[in-house]
């Protein structure tokens, strides 16, 4: 089967793309970093994480694969650095 693919960029959701990599990676981020506190944790994991993939955490660029039938079959996210 036939598939194409987009890039949509500036995708803005204030809170949702900062939260879907908290509840995706921060409890794993914090499990390799044991020796911050909860507030520290946080600050790291915005530096080393977030604002890689979510420019200021809330702006996202994404490419999505369509297929014939416009379902999609695949995508990322794509790195803001």
């Amino acid at each position: 089967m036939k598939t194409a693919k987009i890039t949509i960029d500036n995708i803005k959701d204030s809170d949702g793309w900062y939260e879907l990599a908290n509840d995706l990676l921060f409890d794993k981020f914090k499990l390799n970093h044991p020796t911050l506190n909860d507030d520290d944790a946080s600050d790291r994991f915005y530096e080393e994480v977030v604002s890689k993939k979510f420019q200021y955490g809330e702006i996202a660029n994404i490419e999505i694969e369509v297929d014939e039938n416009f379902n999609i079959v695949g995508g990322k996210i794509i790195d803001f650095n």
